[in-house]
């Protein structure tokens, strides 16, 4: 081991050498992470972040183009093209220049990309460069919201005292028609609609499903969140919130985007802003807002959620409400951890997993921030998100009303609940009864009842409410 840290640091030595960098970097570039963590196909080597400016460097069609210098990885640089690519190249392929590094104009990158998709159509915006052969309507979509994100965003870090700057090279955004055309290009797993590629700087997605759903509207609400999502991803990695090719906790990587991600869908499907209530989100987390009172909290869906490496679907969610609740009532906290995490440099962050796939560091960075009483903390975010309002997304879809009835003392009282899956009524009810004394429980009734749409439960239920008192 000894012996292949003195070889990584002879080759910095080296590379420095060939570029005209300093000593001074040789004695800062000290850490040997491991690249294929980072989608970086190289070994580990000695990485230096101190080695900066412009280089001469052929791109992908073999062009001499002025890149940027990203990140050193032991002989290897990172750089970055004028179409805002990350690409690997040997030191000793390039050579330094004055030439200051700019971005490929927006002209020049769409007609690049009609050579490489033939038959899609372009369009650019202010910040971004479309391609695609989706339909007029959803392509059209798809640039209002994600080209109205970015002064929202850039605002929003603003006020986080976030040092932001307008992207310096064109975004992409690449739109296939159907999911058939969109798995061969990126070979993805099945159920993702759109992904952000951190190293090409693409966001692709589809437009129809391979098999249609039953309802298409809830599909495509679902989609253009995604959507937005995977652009927010983006557009912190280009604005000066992320540096690309850091890794930040899952919790807050995915929670942040989904925080940016709500969108409403209709005849003019829009960015609806930071912070507005995730509705998908909230709809994920109805049992369990719901199941529970906040004094119960005891603190495990926190944990769980912080040291997660990877999030499941209900994981986004939880991590999107935790977001929510520390972003609004832990403002300063919060914008301080976000800080924090815009100066993680590239090849950087959460990447240690342990055992059972979770980053245990990650707790002991929320804890520095928001304090180790978990429960506490998920005490507040269950309270907080049992106090806001959202739309339903399954709102016309059939609904069961839960009931617990309860007599005790010669009294009558008793609570209800609406919920769109009958096993999740059935969840809350349990709750409820776990809550009763023995003889409480043992005279308590309960009944699920089934209505066409969730008003006619909700209406069923504000009345057998009234009929107890």
């Amino acid at each position: 081991m000894l012996a292949m840290r003195k070889l990584a640091i002879c080759l910095v030595a080296w590379s420095l050498a060939l570029l005209g960098g300093g000593e001074n970097l040789l004695a800062q570039g000290t850490k040997v992470p491991n690249p294929r963590a980072f989608g970086i196909d190289l070994p580990p080597g000695v990485i230096s972040h101190n080695l900066t400016g412009s280089v001469e460097v052929r791109d992908e069609a073999g062009e001499q183009v002025i890149g940027r210098i990203h990140v050193m990885i032991g002989s290897n640089l990172i750089v970055e093209l004028p179409d805002g690519q990350l690409v690997t190249r040997a030191v000793s392929d390039l050579r330094r220049t004055d030439t200051p590094f700019k971005g490929l104009d927006k002209k020049s990158l769409a007609k690049q990309l009609e050579e490489k998709f033939p038959g899609f159509k372009t369009r650019t915006s202010r910040h971004y460069v479309f391609v695609y052969n989706t339909s007029n309507e959803f392509a059209e979509a798809t640039m209002r919201i994600l080209e109205s994100m970015i002064p929202g965003m850039q605002k929003h870090a603003k006020a986080q005292r976030i040092d932001v700057h307008e992207p310096d090279v064109p975004l992409v955004a690449i739109m296939f028609a159907t999911e058939a055309e969109y798995q061969e290009f990126s070979e993805v797993p099945e159920g993702i609609v759109a992904f952000y590629d951190t190293l090409a700087n693409h966001v692709v997605m589809y437009e129809r499903p391979t098999n249609p759903p039953l309802k298409q509207d809830l599909y495509y609400k679902q989609a253009i969140s995604t959507i937005a999502h995977e652009g927010a991803h983006q557009i912190l990695h280009n604005i000066g919130v992320q540096q690309r090719l850091s890794r930040w906790p899952m919790w807050i990587s995915e929670g942040i985007a989904e925080y940016y991600a709500p969108t409403e869908f209709g005849t003019r499907m829009k960015w609806k802003g930071a912070g507005v209530i995730n509705d998908m989100r909230m709809f994920e987390l109805e049992s369990y807002i719901k199941g529970k009172d906040a004094e119960q909290a005891d603190g495990i869906m926190v944990e769980q959620t912080v040291k997660a490496a990877r999030l499941t679907s209900t994981g986004y969610a939880s991590a999107w409400g935790l977001t929510h609740y520390l972003a609004s009532q832990r403002r300063s906290d919060f914008n301080d951890l976000m800080r924090e995490l815009s100066a993680i440099k590239p090849m950087e962050g959460s990447v240690n997993v342990s055992t059972g796939g979770v980053i245990l560091s990650n707790q002991d960075d929320f804890s520095k921030h928001f304090g180790a009483d978990l429960s506490e903390i998920e005490k507040g975010m269950v309270a907080h998100l049992k106090s806001q309002q959202y739309n339903h997304p399954f709102a016309e879809f059939a609904h069961f009303t839960a009931t617990v009835r309860i007599i005790s003392d010669g009294k009558t009282y008793g609570t209800a609940n609406v919920f769109h899956a009958q096993d999740l009524a059935a969840q809350w009810q349990t709750q409820q009864l776990k809550k009763l004394t023995p003889e409480q429980r043992a005279g308590a009734q309960v009944e699920i009842r089934l209505f066409r749409n969730r008003g006619e439960a909700e209406r069923f239920a504000s009345q057998w409410l009234r009929s107890i008192r």
